[in-house]
């Protein structure tokens, strides 16, 4: 493959890079070929050398990808790294999906558990307007409001378990990346 038509392809596959980044990344790519070039390699050795680059761009994506997700806090952005690097390998896409899923459940659960919780003295205030506020039993308020209280204890742990899992799936997706990388070379 020539010089100008993997550029090309790498430009084509590069996604989600703004025009800067992806300028960038093809200007190295270009400084292979020249040094190459210098050393009296040819461009078909060159090429072959990088690799495919559609495989090259894909792994430029998900490293991408995971680096925005560790600058921001957002879990759409680890969303996008996750579905970056399962798109590496067929393989990567089992070992990347199910730990995730598994987690993610775990997390949602416990989102939604506190919410119920914290939401309890709503339902109080619903049997009162619905039943006439005289069938509220002082049973039903003392266990409102010791949901609410644990609810309250609950968000907390909610919160740091839902950031550990947030830097955990960054963490995991870097380890990913670079084991994919490590058995590539071999």
């Amino acid at each position: 493959m020539r010089r100008t038509e993997y550029l090309k392809q790498l430009n084509k596959h590069l996604k989600h890079l703004d025009d800067t980044e992806r300028q960038d990344i093809i200007n190295e790519y270009d400084t292979h070929f020249y040094s190459g070039l210098e050393e009296g390699k040819t461009e078909e050795q060159i090429a072959d050398e990088l690799g495919n680059p559609r495989q090259l761009a894909k792994e430029l994506n998900a490293t991408a990808a995971i680096e925005k997700a560790e600058m921001s806090n957002k879990f759409g952005d680890v969303g996008h790294a996750v579905l970056a690097v399962m798109g590496l390998s067929l393989l990567n896409f089992f070992v990347i999906l199910i730990p995730f899923i598994i987690l993610l459940s775990i997390v949602i659960s416990m989102i939604v558990t506190t919410l119920s919780l914290i939401l309890s003295p709503i339902g109080i205030i619903i049997k009162g307007a619905v039943e006439g506020f005289q069938s509220v039993l002082l049973l039903d308020i003392f266990v409102t409001g010791t949901m609410f209280g644990f609810g309250l204890i609950l968000f907390v742990m909610t919160y740091l378990i839902t950031k550990g899992f947030y830097l955990l799936c960054v963490k995991y997706l870097k380890w990913n990346i670079h084991v994919m990388k490590g058995s590539a070379t071999k």
